[in-house]
């Protein structure tokens, strides 16, 4: 059932990702939720909306590691696919739960993309123009914050490398 998209992905809970987070990027799992975040895009808005409500809050822990690896992939290929993926899987729970959990990692999609020349406001619109009413308003709203607020280090995150390259690592 499409409704249940993501809350039958039995594999996106935390119990069957355990040191996800700081594996190397990437790895399978990065490439299995890609995909499911394509089958949920692909769902007519109705579906998607159902779909989202149904974001178990343990599935959204692993979706918003997964968004902070993407931020870090697309610094190190210059992909804006990263950035929009990274913003799905944070806005796909539609905030729910801990809005501020997500929040935090929206600035590493702003920094990546002006790392990359890009437009965030472009970038977080499109993601936007699809994600549930909240998170599509919580995006929109960090492109207008004061520019000091926007960056990774007011949101507890320094920009460093890692053994592949470019990586956003957590300072708390």
């Amino acid at each position: 059932m499409n409704e249940n998209l993501i809350a039958n992905a039995d594999w996106l809970g935390l119990e069957n990702n355990a040191g996800y987070g700081p594996q190397p990027i990437p790895v399978a799992r990065d490439f299995q939720v890609r995909e499911l975040l394509e089958a949920w895009l692909a769902l007519k808005e109705a579906e998607r909306a159902i779909a989202s409500a149904n974001v178990l809050e343990d599935q959204r822990l692993t979706l918003l590691a997964y968004s902070e690896r993407m931020a870090s992939l697309a610094v190190r290929t210059s992909d804006q696919s990263g950035i929009y993926f990274g913003l799905i899987a944070l806005g796909i729970d539609g905030w729910r739960f801990d809005f501020r959990d997500n929040l935090t990692v929206v600035a590493l999609h702003h920094d990546a993309a002006l790392r990359m020349g890009a437009s965030p406001a472009a970038i977080f619109n499109r993601a936007a123009s699809v994600l549930p009413l909240r998170s599509a308003r919580g995006l929109r709203d960090f492109s207008a914050r004061n520019p000091g607020d926007q960056t990774p280090e007011a949101m507890g995150y320094i920009a460093g490398t890692d053994s592949d390259g470019f990586r956003y690592k957590r300072t708390w």
